[in-house]
């Protein structure tokens, strides 16, 4: 819960303490992110804001952290868009054809522009983005069977898009939804069969040591997840402008350095990889094609679900998709 004191206060010296939550372990290269934007901000507002940061799930499970910031518990939090959400799960759909990561953080951070329901919808659950950006584009690391078509995935359990979850009972697989804790017991235990995600994620969960194949869709035709920071609006709306501005400009200097991090990281995971002798498939663009024509029901189904909710789901997505082809 936000642990300051009002705009009022402040002028009396009062020291407004900011709760901030990550999921992740504070020694990777996010979590060292976040310890030098919390010492920013302490700096730039001359002493008169604090983040204390909560890190390896000490605060929020990673389930709960939209909850947790409707309801308080944390200020501020590193956001991974999450199911419970309709007008913004558009930007996550899978296989979209995607550009590369930083021209898929430029169109996430246009639509969010463009499209007001996007606020509107977290305002509604008294939360409010800081900044967005794209998290890398999702590769299929497997553990040890090699996919190259939809079919390939026969028989496995992959972590990963749910909303895939009726395409891949039509070749026998199933997706699974769990958070970044269990990721690695699962694949060790034989639970799971590979995951749906990207390469920093792999790589700074050690998971590289078990997965041992690895399918390319090219720059991100398998999706991205958009991911940022979010604020209570409460605890937003007592902060000054000053200090509210200082927040957005650190967080949008933490996003775009996570983009250059992440960048690097994907190059050297790859490399790892093929030095580890893993298995590395590279999809031609017709072999990805068939991918997104997999997927694409699962599109028409999310934007029907969105649209009976009262948004304008249709012409969001088709505002999204022409995005896409501009920056292809």
């Amino acid at each position: 819960m936000f642990q300051g004191q009002p705009a009022s206060a402040q002028d009396k010296g009062k020291v407004v303490v900011l709760k901030f939550n990550d999921w992740g372990p504070p020694g990777i290269g996010i979590g060292k992110l976040h310890q030098q934007a919390a010492k920013m901000i302490e700096e730039k507002t001359q002493g008169r804001v604090k983040v204390d940061n909560y890190f390896s799930q000490s605060l929020l499970k990673y389930p709960e952290t939209f909850r947790g910031v409707s309801n308080g518990i944390a200020d501020i939090s590193l956001y991974v868009l999450q199911p419970q959400h309709d007008v913004s799960m558009i930007l996550s759909l899978p296989f979209t054809n995607l550009p590369g990561m930083m021209k898929t953080a430029k169109i996430f951070n246009e639509m969010v522009k463009q499209y007001p329901e996007f606020n509107q919808e977290f305002e509604k659950s008294g939360v409010k983005w800081i900044a967005i950006r794209a998290m890398p584009p999702n590769q299929l690391h497997m553990v040890k069977k090699v996919v190259k078509t939809p079919q390939d995935l026969k028989g496995t359990r992959i972590i990963g898009e749910t909303k895939l979850s009726d395409e891949a009972k039509k070749v026998n697989a199933a997706m699974l939804q769990m958070g970044p804790p269990d990721w690695y017991s699962s694949l060790e235990r034989g639970v799971a069969d590979g995951m749906l995600t990207h390469y920093p994620a792999v790589y700074d969960f050690k998971l590289l040591e078990l997965l041992k194949t690895h399918t390319h869709f090219g720059d991100g035709a398998a999706g991205a997840v958009p991911i940022g920071f979010v604020v209570n609006m409460k605890s937003w709306n007592s902060l000054p402008p000053d200090v509210q501005k200082t927040i957005v400009e650190v967080y949008t200097w933490v996003n775009e350095e996570s983009l250059k991090y992440d960048a690097a990281l994907i190059d050297k995971a790859v490399a790892e990889a093929k030095k580890s002798g893993h298995q590395v498939v590279d999809l031609t663009p017709a072999e990805i094609q068939v991918w997104l024509d997999w997927a694409k029901p699962s599109h028409d189904r999310e934007v029907a679900r969105i649209e009976s909710k009262g948004w304008p789901a249709k012409k969001i997505y088709e505002g999204y998709q022409k995005l896409i082809k501009e920056n292809k």
